[in-house]
């Protein structure tokens, strides 16, 4: 996709997905057939393909030179969807079941090649059942080793994206599924969440996050893995992690975070409608 378009979801007349050009500011394509809101879509980051996700229950995969999506997965709960850095893997997060399925481009239909369930043994500590794990986002990092789930509570994880073992749970901030710090907690978040609240530096050694009371997290995830070539010990305690720094951003909640993966500047959007950059 050239870096003067853009694709993005609308719910203005249906559920289509629109590939926007915007030097020339008109719509170059219209993606049909999703039957609910989109509410996860990723671009390839090698070639013309892209994913979405909705709740329909469905992810469509499709290419921009195409108006009808090429492949379709059926699932049991919404999906969430993201891509590696080379495309060879694609993984679809399926809430309600804690499931993270880790596909085959090219064999797509056939089964995940890795079924990931997301366990954290620490919630039972604190009640019983233990609180649901609700995803809201998933990206890997910029060496393909990692996948970090951005959720919905006060916690987020790093899950080890060879053969899905939980190494950290980043904590020490005020979970975004509430629509603000005065309302009541609950489980799925509020009309308001755009899963775009915790991301990787370009680096995959830190990773950066929003609150709801408006700080900027930065949490230092190196070391995860350990020393030289030796195998994941799934019997060592989960790592938890608190933030590096905790910067000033928004007077509300800052719901989105992004690192620029060029040059170091980070840029953060908040529900008042004003974004904030920092930069080194």
């Amino acid at each position: 996709m050239v870096s003067s378009a853009i694709i993005h979801a609308s719910t203005k007349e249906d559920d289509t997905i629109r590939y926007h050009s915007l030097h020339d500011n008109k719509y170059l394509q219209y993606f049909r057939g999703h039957k609910g809101k989109v509410v996860s879509l990723e671009v390839s980051p090698v070639d013309d393909g892209f994913m979405s996700g909705a709740l329909d229950k469905t992810v469509r995969l499709w290419d921009l030179r195409a108006p009808n999506c090429r492949g379709m997965l059926t699932l049991p709960s919404y999906p969430i969807v993201a891509y590696d850095i080379t495309s060879l893997v694609f993984a679809v997060a399926v809430n309600h079941y804690s499931r993270i399925l880790l596909y085959d481009p090219n064999n797509y239909d056939k089964a995940p090649f890795l079924t990931i369930t997301l366990e954290d043994p620490t919630l039972a500590q604190i009640s019983y059942p233990p609180r649901p794990i609700y995803m809201t986002s998933l990206s890997f990092s910029s060496n393909s080793k990692f996948i970090l789930v951005g959720c919905s509570g006060d916690a987020h994880y790093i899950l080890d994206a060879y053969e899905g073992h939980l190494l950290a749970k980043l904590e020490g901030y005020v979970g975004l599924e509430r629509r603000s710090l005065s309302a009541p907690p609950s489980i799925e978040p509020a009309k308001g969440s755009s899963g775009e609240e915790v991301s990787w530096t370009p680096d995959s050694k830190y990773v950066i996050g929003g609150s709801l009371d408006g700080k900027v997290l930065v949490w230092d995830v190196q070391g995860l893995l350990p020393l030289g070539n030796s195998p994941i010990d799934a019997k060592v305690p989960l790592k938890r992690i608190q933030p590096l720094v905790a910067l000033d951003g928004h007077p509300g909640p800052s719901r989105c975070v992004k690192f620029n993966p060029r040059i170091a500047m980070l840029c953060t959007a908040g529900s008042e409608l004003v974004s904030r950059k920092f930069s080194s």
